[in-house]
């Protein structure tokens, strides 16, 4: 699988800018404290992440976008802890991170993981593609990678929702930000 992701990121490594979410909604985030960026790609989140003070850890199954990302840290002048990793075997440590972002990526199995592993107080900031994409020409194709109409409010139901949007425009995406308050029992 990474050899796949390792060919793609040759042909395109992707947006060097972070994702419009995460800077539009980065008055919620702390400047302090640990980020993990899942699936990070060639690390423009991460690398974001980083530059507001957080000690961010960037896990990817591709070694290519790690290469990447580190080189495009270095032209940024920051420091990333760069994990080549299945993202879905990855042990998540528990409430661990103030925040943890996840784009473009969508696993069932990581949404437990990722509430026990946010620290009380701590964000989620999440968006990836829906199953409404499909009615798009291009995009990713599988209908397991996509969301289900209203899946990250329903994985993320025991946290504090302060965002949410599903869009249909020129792609198909859902977005949330929630944050782990300190009575969700964890």
């Amino acid at each position: 699988m990474g050899a796949t992701w390792d060919a793609r990121y040759r042909e395109s490594p992707g947006p060097a800018e972070p994702a419009e979410l995460l800077t539009s909604l980065g008055h919620l985030l702390p400047s302090r404290g640990r980020a993990l960026d899942i699936a990070c790609g060639s690390g423009r989140n991460s690398i974001w992440l980083a530059q507001r003070g957080l000690e961010v850890v960037a896990v990817d199954i591709s070694a290519e976008a790690l290469r990447l990302g580190r080189e495009l840290a270095a032209r940024h002048g920051c420091s990333v802890t760069w994990l080549q990793a299945e993202v879905e075997s990855f042990r998540l440590e528990a409430s661990a991170y103030e925040v943890i972002a996840c784009f473009n990526y969508r696993s069932p199995a990581l949404y437990s993981k990722i509430r026990g592993a946010l620290r009380p107080g701590g964000w989620v900031i999440f968006e990836t593609y829906t199953l409404d994409q499909l009615q798009f020409a291009s995009g990713p194709r599988n209908p397991k990678h996509l969301l289900g109409p209203g899946e990250l409010l329903s994985a993320f139901a025991d946290l504090r929702i302060a965002y949410y949007r599903e869009v249909t425009e020129s792609r198909a995406v859902a977005s949330i930000a929630a944050q782990k308050m300190p009575s969700a029992g964890w």
